[in-house]
């Protein structure tokens, strides 16, 4: 419509892969020299990736221009079929039809004969797969085995798949890793830059048979660019409409307004997407940031309040004994003037919260450590506001069979030197990073013996595999069974080993 008008003989900015518009930047020339390189010296896989519209078939169309008469080249274009079809597509090309209803091993012979007449004659053999992202996982498996047909000392089946980045996501996958280590040659396309947009267009309009000077304007081109990002098949898009609209101006230069003008429609048509997906989109976004933010929020609040134990719940303490509990705690010591005793405590400065551990653990039943508060109200010394009180600690309950939660670990690890046996000479630890039963047992102990070590498994009866602890896991050291035993010097004092 407008070929007269711009002086061309043709469309520049058709979309079709014809190779006479092939604009060859560095990342082309590289690629194109790859696919050459891999075809003429038989490396048997060679893989093109490139993101959707950066010109894939176009680069095969002039790589099949390139190839010696000694080449024979089948080029598939809808790889989306099953292997035996595809085996009777090649078989076709290369001029040995099979009959209809050939089983899969006559395909395969036949074709392995066609291509060692063709190696006895000096020639090569290659299948260009376009759009190989749509292949199949058993497809791909299934062309690894048949790159198996060669000779001692070279490839006789050469396969060239472009297609878009999906392409390498599936070959990374671990079921296909062996595909993967037969791809010798691995070439990728990317978009143009911003310098090279007006190169493109220049060279495509010059193919036409036109004059790019005077025909786009540098704020234009750079509009372009915003628009395209340096994708081809778009730059050829939003040129061709903003010739169009040129022509129904009765301009000869694309301006600015022009081509936004011609960017204007195309946002607006099939390269706008719709409201209600726009607004869907919006909506599970927010959706999905509620659910992260709620499911962050729990695990704060877990990690909080303690550790997962296995157990069953246990009872709330009584009044007597939590009141009991206080009294045994020590009694804070402050660094200025306190209230007098027998008042009310003041308000940022309660009663501590009891930590209650869950009685001995029974697997299969999941219960959370949570702080209990006092049930009656007992008076507390309180200080100023400004003085500076240190908090009191509550000791931990006396259960040699209770498992101490996260909250109290730092007391119990640090509690007293480690076990060298006695009566009720027991104690809990928690596993650290990189912890076996080994290394605990010469950590608390001093020495590791097949009997200490059954010891601490027989006091812990959910504890099957030695080698395998969790970080955080509980452990209950006994007594140790052999006392003349005496542990090593130089523990771990942060467990509780002795100096």
């Amino acid at each position: 419509m407008y070929l007269t008008f711009f002086g061309f003989r043709e469309k520049p900015f058709n979309l079709t892969p014809d190779p006479k518009f092939l604009y060859l930047n560095a990342s082309y020339r590289e690629a194109l020299a790859a696919l050459r390189y891999g075809v003429n010296e038989r490396k048997g896989f060679v893989s093109l990736i490139g993101d959707a519209g950066t010109g894939k078939t176009t680069l095969l169309r002039q790589l099949l221009g390139e190839l010696g008469s000694d080449v024979r080249s089948v080029l598939v274009l809808n790889p989306a079929i099953g292997f035996d079809e595809l085996l009777v597509f090649i078989l076709t090309d290369l001029g040995r039809a099979p009959a209809p209803g050939t089983p899969k091993l006559r395909l395969l012979q036949a074709l392995n004969a066609e291509l060692l007449d063709t190696l006895a004659r000096g020639g090569n053999v290659v299948v260009l797969m376009d759009e190989a992202q749509d292949l199949s996982i058993p497809v791909l498996e299934e062309l690894r085995l048949l790159s198996n047909l060669e000779t001692a000392k070279e490839k006789i089946l050469q396969f060239v798949l472009a297609g878009q980045p999906e392409l390498d996501a599936m070959l990374a996958r671990p079921e296909l890793r062996q595909l993967r280590q037969r791809v010798a040659v691995p070439a990728r396309l990317r978009p143009l830059a911003r310098g090279e947009v007006a190169a493109y267009v220049a060279a495509r309009v010059a193919a036409a048979g036109g004059d790019a000077r005077g025909l786009f304007t540098g704020s234009a081109l750079r509009q372009l660019y915003g628009f395209s990002r340096g994708v081809p098949r778009l730059v050829n898009v939003a040129c061709d409409s903003a010739l169009v609209t040129a022509y129904a101006a009765g301009r000869r230069l694309v301006d600015r307004k022009i081509m936004r003008e011609a960017m204007k429609d195309l946002r607006h048509g099939r390269y706008q997407r719709p409201m209600a997906a726009v607004w869907r989109t919006r909506v599970a976004t927010v959706a999905i940031a509620g659910t992260v933010g709620a499911l962050v929020g729990l695990m704060v609040s877990r990690r909080a309040v303690g550790p997962l134990v296995l157990g069953r719940v246990p009872a709330a303490p009584s009044p007597s004994a939590t009141r009991a509990l206080l009294a045994a705690a020590p009694a804070p010591r402050p660094t200025a003037e306190a209230t007098p005793p027998g008042e009310l405590a003041d308000e940022d400065h309660g009663a501590a919260p009891v930590l209650v551990a869950p009685p001995f653990p029974v697997p299969g039943t999941l219960v959370v450590s949570l702080p209990v508060m006092p049930t009656s109200v007992v008076a507390a010394p309180t200080v100023d506001r400004t003085a500076v009180v240190e908090p009191p600690r509550p000791r931990a309950l006396a259960s040699p069979r209770v498992p101490p939660s996260e909250g109290t670990a730092g007391v119990v690890d640090a509690a007293g030197p480690a076990p060298t046996g006695g009566s009720g000479d027991e104690r809990w630890i928690f596993v650290q990073a990189g912890d076996d039963l080994s290394h605990i047992a010469r950590r608390n102990y001093g020495h590791v013996t097949l009997p200490l070590l059954e010891a601490i498994q027989r006091a812990n009866p959910a504890l099957v595999d030695r080698d395998r602890l969790s970080i955080g896991q509980a452990i209950l050291l006994p007594p140790d069974p052999h006392p003349a035993s005496a542990p090593m010097p130089g523990g771990d004092a942060t467990t509780g080993a002795a100096p």
